[in-house]
This record gives C-alpha cells, structure tokens and sequence, in this order.
C-alpha cells in the first residue's frame, strides 16, 4: 500500500504537557496526510523547543519509517534517517 492510498499516512508525537523529567509526562500524538504536513507540524513544535519529538508513517503504509527524537532534525533538514 502506498501513501497515497491511506488518508492519514503520518504522525508526529509530542510532550502535550509537563516536561520529559517528570512522572506525569502526557504525549499527544497528531496525524497528517503527508510527510510535508508533518515535517512542517515538527518545525512548529522545534522553533518552540520541543526536543522529544517522534515522527514515522502509519500503518498500513510502506516503507514503515520511524524518526526517532534524536534524528528529527535530519529529517527537517531532508536526510533520510
């Protein structure tokens, strides 16, 4: 299956609220159509100094990709991770 054929292919997770040093961290999660779409969602959140993002394609679309927070920044700039 490709991305065209699924309308929500990918998704970037985040801290909602709290902070990653505390027990009562909640993540959000947000899905997009495109990878554009969540790259430039990810942008957002990094300008506001969000480091613990998580991005990657929903199943079932292939190849399945997962941007690990510590590769997001390479995926901003358009390495492949």
């Amino acid at each position: 299956m490709t991305e065209t054929s699924h309308k929500m292919s990918w998704y970037v997770s985040y801290i909602a609220s709290g902070n990653m040093f505390d027990d009562r961290v909640h993540r959000s999660t947000k899905t997009f159509a495109s990878e554009d779409e969540a790259k430039e969602f990810a942008r957002t959140r990094v300008r506001a100094g969000d480091q613990t993002l998580i991005a990657g394609t929903i199943n079932p679309v292939l190849p399945k990709r997962v941007i690990s927070s510590a590769s997001i920044m390479a995926w901003l700039d358009g390495s492949r991770s």
